[in-house]
C-alpha cells in the first residue's frame, strides 16, 4: 500500500501546533521511560529530567489504576508545560503497562462526572481519569498569565485529553471565550455516547483527531457495543502509512511523528 498524505482541514488548524504536541507526546512518554529505568519508584522519590522543547514543566502527573478492583497501582501518565509567554500545553501518554490495558478493556460505559449534561463515556478511561484530574487542574493554575492551550495525547492518552477538555473549560480559567484553547490529539480510540459527543463537539474547543488509516487503535471500541454506542469526537485530520505491524501502524514516534513531519509523504522508506 502506498502512502496517502494528510488530510489538512481549514483554520484554526495549524500545523506547527500539531507537531508541537506531538513532540510533547513524545516527551511523556520519555518521562514514563525514566520511572522504569528508575525502577518505578514512588511519586515522591521519582526524579525526572523532561527531554522536550526548552520551557517550564510541572511535576509529572499521576494517575491511580485498579488492577483485578484490588490493588491500585499509580503511574506518571502527563504534565504541564508552558512558555514564558504563556502559551500552555497539557499532554498525556498512552498505553504502556498491564494495568493501562486492563484500564482500555474496561469498555462498559457511565456518566460523565465532571461536568452535567454530557452523557457517557467508557468507564475504564472515566476511572483513570478521576484519579488525576484534580492535580492537572492544580498544575495549569501555576501559570500565571495564560494566554493559549494546547491539550493532546496518545492512544490512551487521547482518551484522557478528551475527558480532560471539558472538565478543564468548565473548571479553570482556560476557557475557550477568553483563551486560545485547542485539542490535537493522536491515534484517538472513540470515548464517549453520541450524547458526550454532541456535548463535546458543541463546547467550543476545536478538537483535531489525527489518524493513520492503518492503525486499528482509533476502531476500538466499536461505535456498537451490546448496547452502548461510541462515537469519535472532533475533525478527522486522515493519513495512510503502513508499516505492516499493528505497533508500527499505531507508534505515536515512528508513524505519528513521522507524518506529521512529512505530511506529503507520511510513512518512512
Amino acid at each position: 500500500m502506498s502512502a496517502i498524505p494528510m488530510y489538512f482541514p481549514p483554520a484554526p488548524f495549524h500545523m506547527e501546533d500539531a507537531r508541537t504536541c506531538a513532540t510533547l507526546v513524545n516527551t511523556a512518554y520519555d518521562m514514563y521511560d525514566q520511572w522504569v529505568d528508575q525502577k518505578k519508584p514512588h511519586k515522591d522519590h521519582f526524579k525526572w529530567t523532561p527531554k522536550g522543547p526548552t520551557m517550564n514543566y510541572s511535576q509529572p502527573i499521576w494517575g491511580a489504576e485498579t488492577l483485578l478492583w484490588i490493588f491500585k497501582t499509580t503511574e506518571p501518565f502527563a504534565f504541564v508545560s508552558w512558555t514564558d509567554a504563556g502559551d500552555v500545553y497539557l499532554m498525556f501518554r498512552g498505553t504502556e503497562s498491564l494495568d493501562d490495558w486492563i484500564d482500555d478493556a474496561e469498555a462498559g460505559q457511565n456518566p460523565y462526572p465532571q461536568v452535567f449534561g454530557y452523557g457517557k463515556a467508557h468507564d475504564g478511561f472515566l476511572k483513570l481519569y478521576g484519579t488525576m484530574n484534580q492535580a492537572i487542574l492544580e498544575a495549569l493554575q501555576q501559570v500565571s498569565n495564560p494566554r493559549s492551550l494546547l491539550i493532546g495525547g496518545h492512544s490512551l492518552g487521547s482518551s484522557l485529553s478528551t475527558l480532560a477538555t471539558p472538565d478543564i473549560i468548565n473548571h479553570s480559567v482556560y476557557k475557550p471565550g477568553d483563551l486560545n484553547v485547542r485539542h490535537y490529539n493522536l491515534a484517538s480510540p472513540r470515548v464517549g455516547d453520541p450524547e458526550f459527543v454532541n456535548a463535546y463537539n458543541q463546547c467550543g474547543v476545536p478538537t483535531y483527531r489525527i489518524v493513520n488509516t492503518t492503525d486499528l487503535v482509533p476502531e476500538v471500541p466499536p461505535g456498537v457495543l451490546d448496547r452502548d454506542l461510541y462515537e469519535h469526537v472532533g475533525i478527522p485530520v486522515d493519513f495512510t502509512a503502513q508499516y505492516g505491524s499493528l505497533a508500527g501502524n499505531h507508534s505515536a514516534s515512528d508513524c505519528y511523528s513521522y507524518a506529521l513531519d512529512h505530511p506529503d509523504k507520511p510513512q518512512s522508506d
